[in-house]
């Protein structure tokens, strides 16, 4: 401390100190201006890169956030589809027990009270075979004076 009171008395050393710590010359100056330039460019353009870096990963991580959402949309669609087509399976079983042959009489007999015919209520009804020709009753002309008379005779 006593070192620095006795710089504050003799103002020439002071100024010389400070004559030394400034540059010299135009060419220093230029020199020590490009530098902090330079420097302020490099811290710059680290910034802007470490910017972009982030902003690159926030975009992946969103979208990594996106697919994971998606595939437990898919997983939750898929347990759906399992479930659905489980009772499908229950219900098509039960739609050929109630369509059986076998289920239908017992209910027939059960619950409706019904019972088999017997041999004295039967009736057989014969049918004799019947062509189903398509006959010609003439040419086209007879068919066309037809027409004509019908049509005549409306007037």
């Amino acid at each position: 401390m006593l070192a620095k009171a006795e710089l504050n008395y003799y103002p020439e050393e002071v100024l010389e100190k400070q004559y030394i710590n400034n540059p010299k010359s135009k060419k220093e100056k230029r020199a020590v201006k490009n530098k902090t330039k330079l420097n302020t460019l490099v811290k710059l353009a680290c910034l802007s890169c470490a910017i972009i870096i982030m902003i690159t990963s926030l975009f992946i991580l969103l979208r990594y956030a996106k697919i994971t959402k998606i595939r437990m949309d898919v997983t939750e669609l898929e347990k759906q589809k399992i479930e659905l087509e489980k009772t499908k399976l229950d219900l098509v079983a039960d739609l050929e027990g109630i369509k059986s042959s076998l289920k239908i009489s017992e209910d027939a007999v059960y619950k409706l009270g019904m019972s088999y015919p017997q041999e004295g209520q039967i009736v057989y009804v014969s049918v004799d075979d019947v062509s189903n020709e398509v006959v010609d009753n003439g040419s086209i002309t007879s068919q066309l004076g037809k027409v004509i008379s019908l049509f005549s005779s409306l007037f």
